[in-house]
């Protein structure tokens, strides 16, 4: 959950770090996300050694977590609920959200910061793939070779004055 929920946070502020032309609430920002890529580095770390005390069925488990939660945190951004209330065509309209270039773009920022770190706990690959194929079937595993959290939290971290 740390790493799902900590590496949405993380996305979120990231997204409006590159959306936001304000210098004063890119410095906030930026600020926040240092904060939120200790809680993601942390989670990662903490439980990479939990996992290794984990049978096969634990970290199925987890693949399945894990997977749900992405699903979710995708679909959540489509509004369904608004098109129902709306009575438009839901369908339709989530098509349209698929395919919004904004949209997109949070995704690619969302999945980037996800992706790396199931990696680097090894759940992509642990058993028999299960989490690869489901990730390839959701697209996003053009991002399992991207920067994981512990790499990023390092390079952002701020020079403090006091």
């Amino acid at each position: 959950m740390q790493i799902m929920v900590e590496g949405l946070a993380l996305a979120a502020f990231g997204f409006q770090y590159q959306l936001s032309p304000d210098p004063l609430l890119k410095q906030i920002t930026r600020y926040v996300m240092s904060d939120e890529a200790r809680h993601v580095a942390f989670g990662v770390l903490s439980l990479q050694e939990a996992y290794q005390d984990l049978g096969a069925a634990e970290i199925r488990e987890r693949q399945e977590f894990c997977y749900e939660a992405a699903v979710r945190m995708r679909d959540r951004f489509l509004n369904q609920e608004v098109w129902e209330a709306l009575g438009m065509p839901v369908k339709e309209c989530c098509e349209i959200m698929l395919h919004n270039p904004v949209q997109l773009e949070f995704r690619k920022v969302l999945f980037s910061k996800i992706v790396p770190n199931l990696k680097k706990l090894g759940l992509v690959d642990a058993g028999d793939g299960w989490l690869r194929r489901k990730f390839g079937e959701l697209g996003v595993l053009e991002y399992e070779n991207w920067e994981d959290t512990g790499a990023e939290y390092e390079r952002m971290q701020l020079d403090v004055a006091m």
